[in-house]
């Protein structure tokens, strides 16, 4: 690369001189500040340096208040992200009264331990004689004789019981309830039944029957084939969207999904808005556990159930909330809401 431009920019000159001359330095610029009173530049020199030293604290100054309302954001979002699910479980649970608090109930009796309640539940599903039932079941409207005739059939209908998981304390619907998993193995694929031990009035823990059995009064096999059924059913429940037919309104009604392992139907339940089974409803699932599916709170209730006319036959009114689980006291559950 040529650089034509500065050597244009150059005029060659030269200086004749004899010997002993002083180098001939041509004409020499002023440096600057020569000549000039120190004293005053000394002074305008300090200013300087004061004037920038002002300049860089305003500027720190800026910079830390930046930081400083940046900081305060992210610690604002973190608090707001922590307690939204809170206020949003409290919105939820509107109307709740008193009686359904989520406190632990107070044991008048002590829960057996693992090993006492995997015992109690295998000796249990070993009876086959209607004089036995009551040393292990609270038999309810079955009776003995119906409960053993659901045992003999179950290894029929579940397969045999490949293991027992016990799961302590699952107090709920104002009870005491010690849960133990029950699982099978069917032509089908894994199956398992819930044994939920209850203390009767001396102490001694049992296993409510038609909880373990799914008890539902009629069948739900029954139930879905009918237009105009009203029973009794042990579900899980999970909120819904499907507003369709009599249930049309979502100002007016809230829909539950309702599923059971005895059928592959889902069904569905409706709740009028501002009810106490509504209120109800929102308390069981306000308690409810995130599953894997989509993330939904899912729950175990025991429901009163009809058909409206012009629905589908998988379309309910929930008309009462019995049980927060599928163990029954003598109170509904949703007397605590009115």
């Amino acid at each position: 690369m040529k650089f034509r431009g500065i050597q244009r920019a150059v005029k060659p000159r030269r200086y004749e001189r004899s010997a002993g001359d002083a180098p001939n330095l041509g004409r020499v610029g002023r440096v600057p500040g020569t000549g000039l009173p120190k004293k005053p530049l000394q002074r305008r020199r300090r200013r300087r340096g004061e004037g920038g030293g002002a300049q860089r604290k305003r500027v720190l100054m800026m910079w830390s208040v930046v930081w400083a309302v940046m900081v305060m954001g992210v610690v604002g979002a973190a608090l707001w992200f922590w307690l939204r699910p809170a206020m949003n479980r409290g919105r939820a649970e509107g109307g709740v009264r008193a009686e359904a608090s989520d406190a632990r109930v107070v044991s008048r009796f002590e829960s057996p331990s693992e090993r006492e309640a995997l015992g109690l539940v295998k000796r249990a599903l070993a009876v086959r004689d209607p004089g036995g039932v009551g040393e292990y079941f609270h038999a309810g409207g079955s009776g003995p004789e119906g409960v053993v005739a659901f045992l003999a059939g179950m290894e029929t209908s579940d397969g045999p019981v490949k293991e027992y998981s016990w799961l302590s304390s699952m107090d709920a619907n104002g009870l005491l309830i010690d849960g133990v998993l029950v699982k099978t193995e069917s032509g089908t694929g894994p199956r398992n039944r819930l044994a939920l031990l209850t203390p009767d009035v001396k102490g001694v823990w049992k296993i409510d029957f038609e909880a373990f059995a799914r008890t539902a009064v009629p069948p739900l096999d029954e139930l879905l084939a009918s237009d105009s059924a009203e029973g009794v059913a042990r579900v899980i429940v999970a909120t819904d969207s499907y507003f369709n037919g009599p249930f049309s309104d979502d100002t007016e009604w809230d829909c539950y999904g309702m599923a059971s392992p005895d059928t592959e139907v889902v069904m569905l339940g409706y709740c009028r808005r501002g009810t106490p089974q509504a209120a109800a409803m929102a308390k069981i699932l306000a308690d409810g556990e995130d599953l894997a599916s989509g993330g939904r709170s899912m729950r175990r209730a025991t429901l009163k159930i009809r058909h409206h006319a012009g629905g589908e036959r998988r379309q309910f009114e929930i008309s009462r909330v019995m049980a927060q689980d599928w163990v029954m006291s003598a109170k509904a559950f949703d007397e605590g809401f009115q």
